[in-house]
């Protein structure tokens, strides 16, 4: 089970129109182009830069319906859970992978960085996972992030859990996911621990990986599984000048204030690039002049023609 999910997943964005409905064909154009390269393993749908905290219950099936149609038969769907009530989403765990879901990754939701204890976030896992058969991956949040980065104790008991089987690690820091990847693997020498801090790419799979969820490979997918393989080659001489200039793009996509603008910089990267037609979001967030010039920068500085 664990080993056909190895690999690298770009979480893909959701393209809008002027209402802010979705716009099928520029997403269908969006998961062809990413599905395309060669490496990719596969998509990760309804993730933060999915803005799976915003779209309604039938918005985010009609996305994996829509990937569903248009990936190759040898790519894998892995669909976010993003969701505060733990039997509402029980119920929507179920249309998603009826939908074509190959695997699930449960978001802690926002309002637990505010205080939760260990057996509710446990509860809300176990109620999900018993409504289905899938893979489930854990979302490790930064370590920055308060109660929505889960502490070994609860990460233990949480791998308990039968179908529970890796863990998108985006602890955002190198000696925590060296940590958390030695303990995890440790209880479960097969769990997939998959590195998935975007500006941490080079460190973490230098150290060890499993594959990686990130949206950076949806902006540039070659790029990702070229720094990769690289790795993997011990080409690291190369690999360091390729992850310095990916680097600045992940800098000025997530390392800057507001953390939140962070999809919409995707997006606006993407628009620019002339791989979606608009940068929309469905929230108000847009960006300034100052913040394009840089993202602009940043795809220069990668080889992009603009």
């Amino acid at each position: 089970m664990t080993k056909n999910l190895k690999g690298i997943y770009a979480a893909t964005v959701v393209p809008l129109k002027k209402n802010k409905s979705i716009n099928k064909i520029a997403l269908k154009n969006h998961i062809k182009d990413i599905i395309k390269t060669n490496g990719i393993k596969g998509l990760l749908l309804n993730g933060h830069a999915g803005e799976n905290f915003i779209l309604n219950v039938d918005e985010q099936i009609k996305v994996i319906e829509i990937a569903k149609k248009y990936k190759n038969l040898d790519k894998k769907l892995i669909s976010g859970l993003n969701f505060e009530d733990p039997l509402l989403a029980s119920n929507v765990v179920k249309k998603m992978t009826k939908a074509g879901a190959d695997a699930i990754l449960i978001f802690p939701p926002f309002s637990w960085s505010q205080g939760i204890s260990e057996e509710m976030i446990f509860q809300h896992h176990k109620v999900i996972c018993n409504k289905i058969n899938k893979p489930v991956f854990l979302y490790q949040s930064s370590i920055y992030s308060g109660h929505l980065s889960y502490k070994k104790d609860l990460l233990k008991k949480l791998l308990k859990i039968k179908n529970i089987i890796g863990v998108k690690e985006g602890s955002w820091d190198y000696k925590s996911y060296v940590n958390n990847y030695k303990f995890l693997k440790k209880i479960k020498k097969d769990f997939l621990v998959m590195a998935s801090g975007d500006e941490h790419l080079y460190p973490c799979f230098k150290y060890a990986s499993d594959g990686s969820q990130v949206s950076l490979a949806a902006i540039t997918p070659e790029k990702i599984v070229e720094l990769i393989r690289l790795i993997e080659n011990k080409e690291f001489s190369k690999a360091k000048k390729l992850d310095k200039k990916l680097l600045i793009l992940a800098k000025n996509i997530y390392g800057k204030y507001p953390p939140s603008f962070a999809t919409a910089r995707i997006k606006y990267c993407l628009k620019v690039l002339k791989k979606i037609p608009s940068d929309l979001m469905r929230s108000s967030i847009s960006l300034d002049a100052n913040e394009k010039i840089k993202l602009k920068k940043s795809l220069k500085a990668l080889g992009f023609k603009i």
